[in-house]
């Protein structure tokens, strides 16, 4: 399997030797799923799927961000326990995993469940000189590693844009650099349900410090394979490879990075300040799991695209067309099919080609009705459709 590596911006080998360590960022759980968030699982489904289809163990590590700042604000206007709103949404979204057939990961660890590992980690840091404090607060120096920057490639002067477009502080008084980011968020009121005592203080941990953390408890480090989606390039990933450096003094956090563009819709991103969210628990009220995953296969995870609905009723025809394709075809077609699936997943996850695989395959002269039913589970298997 070749596929596209932010760290060499080649085409690299994904090589594994006999277990796949694989971390993607997850949801942060204040909002029902969006396509979006499962496009970018889709993809890393697929890529697990493959793994397992050549005998290959997957440890996939999705995480749950349920210590976040949007959780806190959403929490509030709704007037209701962080807390709860977090586990509803989780339970929410993983039903929505299931039904959509995503297979299981290996671990789904809460920022919550992490709390005196990341401080432990912070006072690592602090011990290092790799990060100071500000009042009550920990941010990490960037100065302290001279690659910063240097993962997202992106010009120098947008990142402190970027920064404050995601979450960041870059016009903080008293920081040493702009691109400092928070650690730690001191917390001195008690009342404060989001506030844990611990070695660095009481407060609560940043968001970068959380996956580079729950990534090396649940899969140690280097990783295997890295990602989420692209919007996570610049400041989370980029942050998380300086933390992890300056921790664990690998010269490699993760040896692949894999990235998924985003979905758009009505002509922009889709994103819950533009109001163009097309939420994946209402598509499941009216189409088949199938069929969704078939629609979002005319996508490729690195190039995204605009999202259009009508590829939903195009992807149920296709369903049921390879329904009635798979009782009649012989045992060659079948292994055939299957070998074209696999070289096109191997191609960079090559979905266009999938797509175009399988309304090819329908168009074809039927065949004996001979396929083994082992080589027919095998192809719906390694897609994620059921009929």
């Amino acid at each position: 399997m070749k596929l596209y590596n932010r760290v060499t911006h080649n085409y690299d080998e994904f090589y594994v030797k006999e277990i796949a360590g694989i971390y993607v960022c997850g949801i942060t759980p204040y909002d029902s799923a969006h396509l979006g968030h499962i496009f970018t699982f889709m993809t890393y489904d697929l890529i697990q799927r493959r793994l397992e289809d050549d005998g290959i163990e997957v440890r996939l590590v999705r995480n749950i961000t349920d210590v976040d700042e949007p959780i806190f604000k959403r929490a509030a206007e709704l007037n209701i326990d962080y807390r709860k709103l977090a586990r509803q949404e989780t339970d929410d979204f993983q039903d929505v995993m299931r039904r959509l057939n995503f297979r299981p990961a290996f671990a789904e660890p809460k920022a919550s469940e992490y709390i005196d590992q990341m401080a432990d980690a912070i006072k690592d840091l602090l011990d290092k000189g790799a990060a100071y404090r500000l009042g009550h607060d920990i941010y990490f120096d960037v100065k302290s590693d001279p690659s910063y920057g240097s993962f997202s490639s992106f010009p120098p002067k947008l990142l402190p844009r970027f920064l404050k477009l995601r979450g960041g502080d870059p016009d903080r008084d008293g920081k040493r650099n702009p691109l400092d980011f928070l650690l730690w968020r001191g917390i001195s009121d008690k009342e404060d349900k989001a506030a844990w005592d611990s070695i660095v203080g009481r407060g609560r941990p940043g968001w970068h410090i959380e996956c580079t953390v729950m990534s090396a408890e649940t899969l140690g480090i280097p990783l295997l394979l890295h990602g989420g989606g692209s919007d996570l390039i610049f400041p989370h990933h980029e942050s998380e490879i300086a933390q992890a450096r300056a921790l664990y003094e690998e010269s490699s956090f993760s040896e692949h990075w894999l990235h998924v563009a985003p979905l758009s819709y009505l002509g922009e991103k889709m994103s819950k300040s533009l109001g163009n969210l097309v939420f994946a628990k209402d598509l499941l009220k009216a189409h088949k799991p199938s069929a969704i995953r078939l629609a979002l296969m005319h996508y490729h995870y690195r190039e995204g695209g605009e999202w259009q609905p009508e590829l939903l009723d195009e992807a149920a025809d296709l369903l049921d067309r390879l329904s009635s394709c798979f009782g009649r075809v012989s045992q060659d077609q079948a292994s055939a099919l299957l070998d074209s699936l696999r070289n096109a997943i191997d191609n960079d996850l090559d979905t266009h080609s999938i797509y175009h695989i399988l309304q090819d395959f329908c168009d074809r002269p039927v065949g004996d009705g001979k396929a083994e039913s082992e080589t027919l589970n095998r192809i719906t298997d390694l897609l994620g459709i059921k009929f």
